[in-house]
C-alpha cells in the first residue's frame, strides 16, 4: 500500500473517469426514480470510496516502506486525549506444573492445547509493549495542538475529563497484522471512546513479518495483564476484568478474538494465575465471595469488519468483491498473495507464504479464530459484530453463529452494501450509526445491559432493517461448520504445498541441498 503523495496520485487519477461515470449514472438514476438504472445497494459516496480506496490499498509498495509511511506521527490535534506509555517486558517465568504460568509459557501451552505440536517456539519472545491511552477530549477545537507536557500529566488531565467509572477498551488495530499503528487509529479510538464514554488502551503490538505469530498475541496478552495488575511506572490503578472490553477492526479484531480464545483456553487448562512483574495475576474469574459463578475474562468483545480467517477461505472473499475496498485473493496458487515487492524484511529468510505465520499454522484457532470449534467459545462474554457486504462477511457471520450456538450473547449489526471498515471512517449515516452502536455496546456490556437474543439485523441505505436469525448466519452459502472446516483445510494445504516448494528453491539457491 503506497500512501506517498506520488503513489496516491498514480492510484487516483486513472480512476477519475470511472468516478465521473458512476456519479452521472447515479444522477440519472435519481432523476428517473430508478427506471434508467437498477438501484445500487451502495450510496454514491460509498461507491466513490470503493473506486478510489481500493487501488490505493492494492498499490505495489514494499511492506517496510508501507510501515514507514503509515507509522509516521503527524502530531496530535483536536478532540482527543493521548497519553503514551511503555509496558515493561515481563519476566520469562516458567513453572514445571500447577495453576501458575509465565506469560510466554501460557501462550505456548494454549497453542499446543488448540492443536499444534509442530510449532517452533524459538522465535517467540517477550518485549516491552508500547501503547496509547486515548479518550475523547471535551471543550477544545479540532485544531487544538496537544500540549508539550509529561505523559503522566496528559493521563491525569484525561482522567479528570472522562472519569474512571466507564469501560476500559483494550484496542488492537487492523492492518493485515503487518501494517498500521495506534497512530493511524487515533480518530477511530477517540471516537469509540466518546460513544462508549470510555478510555481506550490502544496497543502497539509487534508487526509481521518481522515478528510473526505469536508476537502480537503475546503483546496483547501483556497489555491485558497490565490493566489488571499495573506494572512499575503505570499511570492507572488496577482495573477489574469486568470493566474491560476487547475491541478491534479487521486483523486487529481477529487478534482481539484470539486474545479472548487464549483466556478461555487457559481456563480449560486450569491455569488460574499468570506471573507478571513479580505478582501472580488472577485470571480464573472465580470471585472471592462464596458465590462460585465464574465471570468471563472480559466484559465483552466488540469487533468491526473482523478478519478471522487468515487463509481467506470462504466464498465472500470473491462474491462480495464488487462492493469492497479489498481486492479478492488470487486464484493462482503458485505464488504468494499479495505479492509484495521484496525488501529487507520480505520475503523472510527462509521464505514463507504468509506474513503472519508459517503455512502449517494458518488455520490454528489462535491464528484464525474462525477455525475454533464452537465448543471453545463456551463461557465467552457478549460479542458485538459489525460487518458489511465485504470480503469478510462470511467469516463474521459464521463466527457469530458459533458463539451464539455455544450459548453466548451476540449483537449482529450488518449493513447492506457497505465495504470493509466502513464504521471506522463514517462517511455516511450508516457508518455513523455503526460507530454509535459499537460504542454503545461497549458501555452497555460493562453495565450488564446486553441480553441474549436470537436475531441480528441487516440495515439498508434507505433505513429499512431486516432481521436475521443468528442460528442461520453464514448459511446463504451453505457454510455449515463441517463445510467451513473443509474450505479451511483446502486453503491450508495449498499454502503448505507452496511453502514447501519455496523452501526447496531457497535451499537450492543457498547451497543447502
Amino acid at each position: 500500500m503506497d500512501t506517498s503523495p506520488l503513489g496516491l496520485v498514480r492510484s487516483v487519477i486513472p480512476r477519475i473517469p470511472h468516478a465521473v461515470y458512476t456519479s452521472f449514472k447515479a444522477f440519472l438514476g435519481t432523476l428517473s426514480g430508478g427506471l434508467l438504472f437498477e438501484d445500487n445497494p451502495q450510496d454514491l459516496i460509498t461507491q466513490l470510496a470503493v473506486i478510489f480506496i481500493r487501488p490505493v490499498l492494492g498499490t505495489p509498495a514494499s511492506i517496510l516502506e508501507s510501515q514507514r509511511q503509515l507509522n509516521y506521527d503527524w502530531g496530535i490535534y483536536g478532540k482527543m486525549w493521548i497519553s503514551k506509555i511503555t509496558i515493561p517486558e515481563p519476566e520469562d517465568f516458567f513453572f514445571e506444573d500447577g495453576p501458575i504460568m509465565g506469560v510466554k509459557q501460557a501462550v505456548l501451552a494454549a497453542i499446543k492445547e488448540l492443536g499444534s505440536n509442530q510449532f517452533d517456539p524459538c522465535g517467540c519472545g517477550l518485549a516491552d509493549v508500547e501503547a496509547e491511552w486515548t479518550a475523547h477530549r471535551s471543550g477544545v477545537s479540532y485544531v487544538k495542538k496537544r500540549e508539550n507536557i509529561a505523559e503522566s500529566e496528559h493521563y491525569g488531565k484525561m482522567m479528570r475529563d472522562v472519569g474512571d467509572e466507564g469501560p476500559v477498551i483494550l484496542y488492537t488495530h487492523g492492518g493485515a497484522a503487518c501494517l498500521m499503528d495506534p497512530i493511524t487509529h487515533r480518530l477511530t479510538t477517540s471516537s469509540l471512546a466518546k460513544h462508549a464514554k470510555a478510555r481506550v488502551l490502544s496497543v502497539r503490538f509487534r508487526l509481521a513479518p518481522q515478528n510473526p505469530f505469536p508476537a502480537a498475541l503475546i503483546d496483547a496478552f501483556v497489555a491485558y495483564l497490565s490493566l489488571l495488575s499495573p506494572p512499575p511506572g503505570a499511570f492507572h490503578d488496577p482495573i477489574p476484568p469486568t470493566s474491560v472490553v476487547l475491541a478491534g477492526d479487521s486483523s486487529g479484531a481477529g487478534l482481539a478474538a484470539s486474545l479472548l480464545l487464549l483466556l478461555l483456553t487457559l481456563r480449560t487448562l486450569h491455569i488460574t494465575h499468570i506471573r507478571f512483574h513479580g505478582r501472580d495475576v488472577d485470571i480464573s474469574g472465580i470471585p472471592a465471595s462464596t458465590n462460585n459463578t465464574r465471570y468471563p475474562p472480559v466484559a465483552g468483545l466488540a469487533l468491526t469488519s473482523p478478519w478471522l480467517d487468515v487463509s481467506r477461505s470462504l466464498p465472500s472473499v470473491h462474491t462480495n468483491s464488487n462492493w469492497d475496498i479489498i481486492a479478492p485473493p488470487s486464484t493462482v496458487y503458485s505464488v504468494p498473495c499479495p505479492a509484495f515487492p521484496p525488501d529487507a524484511i520480505w520475503p523472510t529468510n527462509p521464505p514463507r507464504v504468509e506474513t503472519y505465520c508459517p503455512a502449517h499454522m494458518v488455520i490454528h484457532p489462535l491464528v484464525s479464530p474462525l477455525a475454533a470449534k464452537k465448543e471453545l467459545w463456551r463461557g465467552a462474554p457478549p460479542v458485538y459484530i459489525c460487518v458489511g457486504w465485504e470480503s469478510m462477511q462470511d467469516e463474521a457471520e459464521v463466527f457469530g453463529r458459533k458463539v451464539f450456538e455455544s450459548g453466548g450473547s451476540v449483537v449482529f449489526d450488518g449493513y447492506v452494501g457497505m465495504p470493509h471498515c466502513f464504521g471506522m471512517v463514517p462517511w455516511n449515516w450508516m457508518g455513523r450509526q455503526a460507530m454509535r452502536n459499537w460504542g454503545r455496546f461497549c458501555g452497555d456490556v460493562v453495565n450488564g445491559k446486553v441480553d441474549r437474543v436470537g436475531v441480528g439485523s441487516w440495515t439498508r441505505k434507505d433505513g429499512c432493517v431486516a432481521k436475521v436469525e443468528l442460528g442461520s448466519l453464514g448459511m446463504q452459502h451453505g457454510l455449515s461448520d463441517d463445510r467451513v472446516e473443509e474450505l479451511l483445510a483446502e486453503q491450508k494445504e495449498r499454502r503448505v504445498v507452496l511453502e514447501k516448494a519455496m523452501l526447496k528453491e531457497w535451499e537450492a539457491a543457498n547451497g543447502r541441498i
